[in-house]
């Protein structure tokens, strides 16, 4: 209870501050940004064909590249001081220059094969074997796992062998809309014609090869009763519903109505007797309905003979099937009418209707037809090969991908050193918190991201919602205030100054290996999603768990900061960061990422809070941009580029949750031996003084030399017990942002820069500390 009236309390008394409105409507639209496009780059670049190799070098030579910026970017605006113009510029240019990614062409496409493989079925002979027929428009790599596969008989009809000048005929047959197929018994002398006519929408529409970039998944032509189709490079079959039927029987079945007298002559009891029944007089199948059979099968593939490869096709022999359900039986097949007393020829008519020219109107005789059904099997049952990859322009996809990533990456580091150099010095100057402020970027990511989710999931309409965000963001950049920021007389000489502090040494290692692993799930994890078959929308969720479950941590982080310590909350990072990444590794259900996502709370929204303030404690202050530019560049540059780019090589060679795992290890590793560093070294060395996110500005050179006005410079942690009790009332304002100083002298400074005494102070050792707490307590 109490904890929660002081979150409410903090967050109330924050809000209050007409100061820092502005701020926080930057930081909700600044983050906006952040997770409304960000995440999604990963699914972007799969869609264009950039395979996981080649994101991963290019998640990771994007912010390699782009690191450059950030300190750069820090140096120049603590040099200029008052930089929100500039700041306002970079930040409008980021948002248009992500519009250039939707320029970007497609390099290759997956394109998905039918879950349904077609194939003709016919008989070799008389009392021959019984054979299936595929086609290798969809080449199949046979694999025939299963060993019994569920056929379905589709349609039957004629096969016949068609010799055609050119592709324009083929390509006519296939359009045809009439056609008739003439019977002529040369013992009865009786010549019977069949009709049949094929409506418009019965025509299956073909896909072209440049449309396959849109139509990733292919169909099957499933009009098996009505539409001409090509089953080989010179074979077409053409349906002639309810003219005859394809039926097997079991010998050992009593039941032989359906069969003819002649088939139950030959019938055996170790074998299924299957026919091709007597054509129907035209008068006899008037109101006839066939209903097609499925049976199971174990067939086996046939080494491709030169007719096969002549025809683009393959061959398998079914050698045992189950036709009702009984025991598998070896099959023999028979055309009853495949003798020399009957002849089948079909008339088609070849007519252009797209040209609709008279001249192209003609027909064709084709005398070559056998008896055959359509049939249909599961393609995972029979070929190994689900998918086909089309490439078109690859390198100019990847190569133009990747300058436009770094173009943006560029702007995008300069903005983001600039902006926490504008925070950092707003929060001193208002004397506010941190996380407090960081709530409300939370809060646009939560909004953002389930709504980009969705935009991705019809269009590309995240890139214009990213760019508007960036123009709005700019706009408000306007509205802050720096007028009081002083421009540093020689930077460069400052940061090096602090970058010499072990502390700070280890901080921004610490802060690399976090970076990676957040590099690592940034960049993968919506892949992850997508193979276990999540939806878009559920990745613009897992972001929304993510901010609604950092809101409390960082409205309090600045008192668990002060309880317990900025190297404490970064060891306890490291520790959430490897149960993350190892529960990702196990899961299955894509909805079980929303648990893992719900302790980015503490990935992200407490331990980074952490680490800014604590550069910001190790940094003097004229250096602010700059260091935070540095753990900018280390954590979302160098880190984030290590992990994409060694997660991708990982996840070729090991596989997706292997990686996981891998980086979990390393995570827990590294924050073991974080902490171990901190409590035996850290511990037996001066802290700096002063100098916290509330740190203050520099004294002049009087009061800095006297060791009695500085007692409270000392940092927090270093407070003595009863500084402390009397602070408590503060409910955790020990990490608000820069305490400033009441002014005790006007005088002006020494020409001594005041950075120098700034970093000489923090170089006292732990004794003179000490003595200047104990005479505190006796004063």
């Amino acid at each position: 209870m109490i904890t929660t009236k002081i979150f409410f309390s903090r967050i109330i008394k924050d809000f209050k501050s007409k100061e820092l409105m502005p701020l926080k409507l930057i930081f909700f639209v600044q983050a906006s940004t952040l997770y409304v496009l960000y995440p999604y780059l990963t699914i972007h670049m799969r869609e264009l064909g950039i395979n996981v190799e080649e994101t991963a070098i290019m998640s990771s030579i994007t912010p390699l590249v782009a690191m450059v910026m950030p300190p750069l970017a820090g140096m120049l605006a603590d040099r200029i001081g008052n930089f929100r113009i500039l700041l306002s510029l970079f930040s409008a240019f980021g948002g248009l220059a992500a519009l250039l990614l939707l320029l970007v062409p497609i390099g290759r496409v997956t394109v998905h094969f039918p879950q349904r493989i077609i194939m003709d079925l016919g008989c070799e002979g008389r009392n021959g074997s019984l054979l299936h027929t595929m086609s290798q428009i969809h080449p199949c790599e046979t694999k025939l796992e299963s060993e019994e596969i569920a056929v379905n008989v589709e349609s039957c009809g004629f096969v016949c062998h068609v010799e055609t000048n050119n592709e324009t005929d083929g390509s006519q047959i296939l359009k045809s809309r009439l056609y008739t197929v003439r019977h002529l018994n040369f013992q009865t002398g009786v010549n019977t014609s069949y009709k049949y006519i094929v409506a418009p929408s019965d025509l299956a529409m073909s896909i072209q090869q440049e449309d396959m970039k849109e139509h990733r998944q292919l169909k099957n032509n499933e009009f098996f009763k009505t539409s001409i189709r090509q089953v080989s490079k010179t074979h077409y079959f053409f349906p002639t519903d309810q003219l005859f039927s394809f039926s097997c029987m079991s010998g050992h079945v009593q039941d032989i109505d359906n069969f003819t007298t002649e088939a139950s002559f030959r019938m055996s009891r170790n074998h299924t007797s299957c026919v091709f029944d007597n054509l129907m007089k035209s008068k006899d199948n008037i109101n006839r309905t066939i209903n097609y059979h499925l049976y199971k099968s174990k067939i086996k593939s046939l080494k491709p003979d030169e007719d096969d490869l002549q025809e683009e096709q393959q061959r398998y022999l079914s050698e045992k099937i189950s036709w009702a359900g009984e025991d598998f039986q070896k099959p023999i097949c028979d055309d009853l009418e495949s003798n020399i007393n009957n002849q089948i020829m079909i008339l088609v008519r070849l007519y252009d209707y797209e040209a609709n020219l008279e001249a192209t109107n003609r027909i064709l005789n084709i005398n070559e037809c056998k008896k055959k059904c359509i049939v249909t099997l599961p393609r995972n049952a029979v070929c190994s090969n689900m998918n086909m990859e089309v490439e078109y322009n690859v390198k100019l996809t990847f190569w133009l991908y990747l300058v436009i990533r770094v173009f943006i990456g560029i702007i995008g580091g300069t903005t983001f050193a600039m902006f926490e150099g504008a925070v950092i010095a707003i929060l001193r100057e208002q004397e506010a918190d941190y996380g407090l402020q960081r709530i409300y970027g939370s809060i646009g990511g939560m909004i953002s991201s389930p709504l980009s989710g969705v935009l991705i999931d019809y269009a590309s309409k995240a890139f214009y919602l990213y760019a508007a965000l960036k123009l709005a963001s700019g706009v408000l950049m306007l509205l802050i205030n720096l007028e009081f920021k002083a421009p540093a007389k020689n930077v460069v000489r400052d940061v090096f100054t602090v970058l010499r502090n072990i502390e700070t040494a280890v901080l921004f290692l610490a802060c690399f290996v976090l970076g990676t692993a957040w590099g690592y799930i940034e960049s993968f994890l919506f892949w992850l999603i997508q193979d276990l078959g999540g939806s878009r929308s559920l990745m613009g969720i897992t972001v929304a768990v993510g901010g609604i479950a950092g809101i409390p941590l960082l409205a309090l982080s600045g008192p668990i900061i002060s309880k317990i310590g900025h190297a404490n909350v970064l060891f306890i990072g490291f520790v959430f960061y490897a149960i993350r990444l190892c529960g990702y590794s196990l899961i299955y259900d894509p909805w079980l990422t929303l648990i893992f996502e719900a302790l980015e709370s503490v990935t992200t929204s407490l331990s980074f809070t952490a680490a800014v303030t604590y550069a910001a404690k190790l940094s003097t202050t004229s250096t602010d941009s700059s260091i935070q530019g540095l753990l900018g560049g280390v954590y979302y540059g160098v880190g984030k580029g290590s992990g994409s780019l060694i997660g991708g090589y990982l996840m070729k060679f090991f596989g997706t949750r292997p990686t996981y795992q891998i980086f979990a290890v390393v995570t827990l590793l590294t924050g073991i031996i974080y902490f171990i560093f901190n409590v035996t070294y850290l511990k037996n060395r001066s802290q700096l003084e002063g100098n916290d996110i509330v740190k203050k500005k520099p004294k002049n050179i009087d009061e800095q030399d006297n060791p009695e006005k500085h007692t409270n410079d000392i940092s927090l942690d270093e407070k003595s017990q009863s500084n402390q009790i009397n602070n408590k009332s503060n409910m955790g304002n020990d990490n608000k942002g820069f305490l400033k100083e009441e002014s005790h002298n006007n005088k002006k400074t020494d020409e001594l820069n005041s950075t120098e005494i700034e970093a000489i102070r923090n170089a006292k050792n732990i004794d003179e500390l000490n003595e200047i707490q104990l005479e505190n307590i006796r004063n």
